[in-house]
């Protein structure tokens, strides 16, 4: 058990590391091929919420608007440091384009879906005519293929999250070794049936979000012995009520089959606070779910 927790506590490490390589800009002088309209921001919730409102809009580019680059890089850097950011749907890098006019600054911002951000493209936002990349098609035909297997209209809101937590802690397994940004995505868990805590909540993420049920992953840091550090899990509406829910948590460690925990399943940030840490631009959730 003692060599588990530590290869789990690498991983949240390994984690933490590719977090803040996801915040690294690439070609910050990118060229300006277009005119867009920009969204002026003046705070670090602003940046967060223009941010989230593209990323599950599926959308790549964000335009934004500050009154300067510092301005801009002062708020991202707040973001950063609360890791509010973090890569689920996305490749790590962000690359970055800016144009310094009078008394303001237009960043043009691209974050380039993954395979599983593709799919959801197609799928979900339906913003494109077909699936982009050959992964993403893999990708999405396997989220299709489980949404149909478990999903169908009979069933509560409740009952569709049940059945997307259960069918992943029982068809994957955490995985406590190998490299972190293989089992960073949806895509080795869909395939291999092996992740990370972030390939857990993006799969989970995208089958609600399929299955007509709003969630988003959410970043932070788990304060619980064997996983401390960077952490990833989600927050779903139920009912019109936001609650958390940590797969990841909630899959045995080594795996049991067809063992399924809810520990952390529709809990509220009472009791999520007790071992995991987060910062206050994601939704407050006020209570565990009461069936």
């Amino acid at each position: 058990m003692q060599l588990v927790k530590s290869q789990r506590k690498k991983s949240a490490l390994l984690l933490t590391a590719i977090m803040c390589l996801s915040m690294f800009f690439s070609g910050c002088m990118l060229p300006f091929n277009k005119r867009h309209d920009y969204v002026r921001v003046y705070n670090e919730q602003a940046l967060f919420d223009l941010m989230y409102t593209a990323l599950y809009n599926f959308e790549e580019n964000v335009y934004i608007e500050t009154s300067s680059y510092d301005e801009f890089m002062n708020m991202w850097n707040k973001l950063n440091d609360q890791f509010a950011l973090h890569s689920a749907f996305r490749e790590k890098d962000v690359t970055l384009a800016r144009r310094d006019l009078d008394g303001k600054c237009q960043i043009e911002m691209h974050m380039e879906l993954n395979a599983c951000g593709k799919a959801m493209q197609y799928l979900y936002a339906k913003n494109v005519k077909k699936y982009p990349t050959e992964d993403a098609e893999r990708v999405g035909e396997e989220l299709l293929r489980i949404k149909s297997e478990i999903i169908n209209d009979s069933q509560t809101e409740e009952e569709k999250v049940k059945a997307i937590h259960d069918y992943l802690v029982t068809h994957c397994e955490y995985a406590v070794d190998g490299d972190v940004d293989t089992y960073a995505s949806a895509d080795t868990l869909l395939i291999q049936g092996k992740a990370q805590c972030q390939g857990y909540s993006e799969a989970f993420a995208a089958l609600c979000l399929l299955s007509g049920i709003e969630c988003k992953v959410i970043s932070g840091t788990s304060t619980f012995g064997f996983g401390e550090g960077a952490h990833a899990w989600c927050q779903v509406r139920v009912g019109y009520i936001w609650y958390h829910v940590d797969v990841t948590w909630d899959d045995p460690i080594p795996d049991v089959e067809n063992l399924v925990r809810y520990d952390f399943y529709l809990k509220g940030d009472t009791m999520m606070k007790m071992t995991h840490d987060w910062c206050p631009y994601f939704e407050e959730c006020f209570t565990d779910y009461a069936a």
